[in-house]
């Protein structure tokens, strides 16, 4: 769990966490140098046996968060959960055990339930997130895959170098990218293990650095695969 001036949500997402059924799990917390009080709330969980809290002094972005908490993280497993969302019940102990039982798939992941919240927390509308097979799209270009509540492998990450850092928007797609060229995944339909909720704070737009980004993604897999001809040696 990346954070970073999440301090009226991140609570919340926490206990989410805690109340899972699994009989073997750790929470590892990377609070990005937040400026609004989110380290306050943190306090409260410091000491808890399931839980790893870790401070950046500054600010390092979401991509070097995770591989952060990637290289602490001691289970073969790894699970996203932002700082302002919830993980729902069974989450864990579900795609855990899919894992367990296809150990050619290193990354599985259902659907979200989306809730949009005003600056209150009051929920203004629910919609449900439907995921996509991802061997119904073309090599992982259309981005189908929903990586919060997700699971994946810590070795197929560690294979393709984890989360690209020099990323401002969009490290979770370049991930799946290259995880598409070492493992297979796995989409579980009607499924529902993970609550995506947007609110004022969260709200992202496009910006030229990010259109810069996703054009730079393509390439990169598109060089990946097909080396010389775009002038990259394999």
């Amino acid at each position: 769990m990346p954070v970073h001036n999440a301090r009226l949500y991140v609570a919340a997402a926490i206990e989410s966490v805690l109340a899972q059924d699994h009989p073997s799990f750790e929470l590892v917390v990377v609070d990005d140098a937040s400026t609004d009080g989110t380290a306050e709330a943190l306090h409260r969980f410091e000491g808890h046996p399931r839980i790893r809290i870790v401070s950046n002094k500054k600010r390092r972005g979401r991509g070097a968060s995770r591989n952060l908490i990637t290289r602490l993280s001691k289970g073969a497993y790894l699970s996203p959960c932002d700082a302002d969302d919830l993980m729902l019940k069974g989450n864990l102990k579900a795609l855990s055990r899919y894992l367990d039982c296809h150990p050619r798939v290193g990354v599985v992941y259902a659907d979200m339930q989306l809730e949009t919240v005003d600056k209150r927390g009051r929920v203004l509308k629910k919609r449900e997130i439907k995921g996509r097979d991802c061997n119904e799209t073309w090599d992982l270009f259309d981005n189908a895959v929903n990586h919060p509540g997700c699971m994946m492998r810590k070795s197929c990450l560690l294979k393709v170098g984890g989360y690209d850092e020099d990323i401002d928007y969009g490290d979770d797609w370049s991930l799946w990218m290259k995880l598409g060229e070492v493992t297979r995944f796995t989409y579980l339909p009607n499924k529902v293990y993970y609550l995506w909720r947007r609110h004022p704070g969260s709200i992202k737009k496009y910006t030229p650095r990010n259109l810069k980004d996703f054009a730079r993604i393509r390439m990169e897999a598109v060089r990946r695969r097909y080396g010389r001809r775009f002038g990259t040696k394999k």
